[in-house]
């Protein structure tokens, strides 16, 4: 397979870090399916994006859309190569405030939906004879205070990274992991001076990561990872061996 032949999906790619991955994708070749929730999708113009990128609504919590997404990515390109399951929410509150609804919903968006999709995924990718499955999950993996909901479904995410890499090798499919720590996205400004402040301070680079920095990390597992599987690369400026 050449990357121009390559079909990619990525969800949660309406902004931000999921948005820098579909445009890096997009530049190094191949089909890329852009997706997010519809309202996201609807303020999208499809004039903006090159002709490689295709926008799609998927709702990622919804197991009809789901399944939709996939069986029309076969339909119409015949094949899947890449998925990237980038979409997250984060509903967190400390332990005694952590209230079901908002914790079942973090899960199947976070966790269920990613393992849905690369459950669906994978008869493609084996038909194919090899495949990729990339899961952006967070630092918070490692436990951030006053984030149990958070951190316990991208903890989960990395598990489950880890799982798969061993059942779906054997089929040519590599599954690997990578871990943000502080991305500098418009959601992210929004935090308090304090905040940031004290974010910055205990980065060792001392600045914040950009949504390209992602970006690349994904495009290394895809163009050059085909024997890195079940690894969580951490993208955090050196946060992540820090004790702050």
């Amino acid at each position: 397979m050449t990357s121009s032949e390559r079909v990619c999906v990525v969800t949660g790619a309406g902004s931000g870090i999921g948005a820098a991955i579909v445009d890096r994708l997009a530049e190094d070749g191949g089909t890329v399916v852009l997706t997010d929730l519809p309202p996201v999708i609807d303020a999208l113009s499809p004039e903006g994006f090159p002709p490689n990128v295709h926008v799609w609504p998927l709702d990622v919590a919804d197991g009809r859309g789901r399944t939709q997404v996939v069986e029309r990515l076969i339909s119409e390109f015949g094949r899947l190569d890449v998925l990237v399951n980038c979409a997250g929410v984060n509903r967190d509150a400390r332990i005694p405030k952590i209230e079901d609804e908002p914790l079942r919903f973090t899960l199947n968006v976070n966790l269920i939906g990613p393992i849905s999709l690369a459950r669906q995924a994978v008869p493609a990718m084996v038909a194919a004879g090899r495949g990729t499955i990339i899961n952006i999950a967070s630092r918070a993996f490692l436990g951030i205070f006053g984030s149990g909901a958070y951190s316990m479904s991208k903890g989960g995410l990395v598990g489950i990274t880890r799982a798969l890499a061993l059942e779906l090798g054997p089929l040519g499919i590599t599954v690997n992991a990578i871990a943000p720590g502080f991305i500098e996205t418009p959601m992210a400004r929004e935090l308090p001076q304090h905040v940031l402040d004290a974010t910055m301070a205990a980065i060792p680079v001392r600045h914040g990561g950009r949504p390209d920095d992602i970006a690349g990390a994904v495009s290394f597992m895809v163009n050059d990872g085909s024997y890195v599987s079940g690894q969580v690369l951490t993208v955090c400026g050196g946060r992540s061996i820090g004790n702050k």
